[in-house]
């Protein structure tokens, strides 16, 4: 009988330290965890190129710097009567273009309709814009004057700008990713084509027109 409840005093002794043990951990795991907080949506970072360009002159007779890491896309329209030029200035490093008109003015009014469609386009991203900020340039130098646009919020084109000479010459750019517009995701890469647009701007020159009677 006292073998039996020596092996009982053990088993109970066995059954009660194991309770203890299971107990404390629970414990520990309870006590020690802390509240799960949820992260804030992060991005990759990017490694952005240097400012570097190249001089570019298009068929159509304008010139100006592109970046080193672009490359320009001439498109051509079989059949048109148009005296415009398309082109895009497309950035593969960013997944975006910047797509390009430039026309040959044919008049003070024909100036006019010019500078009211590109207002027209900026203004059509009013709905889902949180801001648009208008700057003017002028560069007497090379008789290049007009208006940046930079629109905030999820438009598909942030940046717009439209330029000219007043006389012969107007050029319009819009720049487009290509993706879906998330400003948070795009600061950055945007702030680095936005100089790049300026930079094009800012070297900019017209073709030579003759002046002879």
């Amino acid at each position: 009988m006292k073998v039996r409840r020596r092996g009982e005093k053990f088993r109970f002794r066995a059954q009660v330290r194991a309770a203890l043990i299971a107990g404390c951990a629970a414990g520990c795991l309870l006590g020690c965890s802390e509240p799960v907080v949820p992260k804030p949506q992060g991005y990759p970072r990017l490694e952005y190129p240097a400012f570097e360009y190249a001089r570019y002159t298009h068929p159509c007779g304008i010139a100006f710097d592109v970046p080193v890491y672009g490359k320009i896309e001439r498109i051509e329209q079989p059949g048109s009567s148009s005296d415009a030029c398309w082109f895009n200035c497309a950035l593969p490093r960013f997944s975006a273009k910047i797509h390009c008109t430039y026309m040959t003015l044919l008049g003070a009014d024909h100036l006019m309709e010019l500078a009211n469609d590109a207002h027209l386009m900026v203004f059509s991203h009013e709905l889902k814009a949180s801001g648009i900020e208008t700057r003017a340039f002028d560069f007497p130098d090379h008789s290049v004057s007009g208006l940046l646009f930079r629109l905030s919020g999820p438009v598909a084109s942030p940046v717009q700008f439209f330029a000219t000479d007043s006389t012969d010459h107007f050029l319009r750019g819009s720049l487009y990713f290509d993706h879906s517009p998330n400003p948070d995701s795009l600061q950055p890469s945007l702030d680095h084509v936005e100089q790049d647009i300026v930079h094009l701007i800012e070297t900019l020159a017209w073709p030579e027109t003759d002046s002879t009677p």
